[in-house]
């Protein structure tokens, strides 16, 4: 019995349960489990932070670094079609604010935004006041 999870197996991620694949000494599917199960093993009290949220922090941070190298690439703000994001594994559901002017609707992850033209395209736009506190 492992102490993690009642109906553990050898296959199993000590934290979660999760089939584990690759390596057959492997312990944990993810960092996040890791984290939490190295936690627990060593008796450290600390919040226990649902799977949830390391998944949606790993999309907000990728969807970061996707506009961020568009906006990098072209020296300032520029359009793409929505697929080019997509291609690239852009998730539109997650974002840390929203701003509305006269231009329309952005969506923000931080300083780095974006708001859907007509034409379908999506405009790529910067703005650090997005990301004070």
């Amino acid at each position: 019995m492992n102490g993690f999870n009642p109906n553990f197996s050898p296959f199993e991620c000590l934290t979660c349960g999760k089939e584990l694949h690759g390596r057959r000494d492997k312990k944990y599917c993810n960092d996040t489990c890791r984290n939490a199960g190295n936690r627990k093993r060593k008796g450290i009290d600390s919040w226990y932070e649902p799977l949830f949220i390391a998944q949606i922090n790993a999309i907000l941070k990728r969807n970061y670094k996707i506009l961020k190298t568009e906006v990098t690439k072209h020296n300032g703000p520029t359009s793409v079609g929505r697929f080019h994001l997509v291609d690239k594994e852009f998730n539109f559901k997650y974002y840390t604010s929203i701003l509305t002017n006269h231009a329309g609707t952005y969506h923000f992850i931080y300083d780095h935004g974006w708001r859907e033209l007509e034409d379908g395209r999506i405009m790529i736009v910067m703005n650090p006041k997005q990301a004070e506190l």
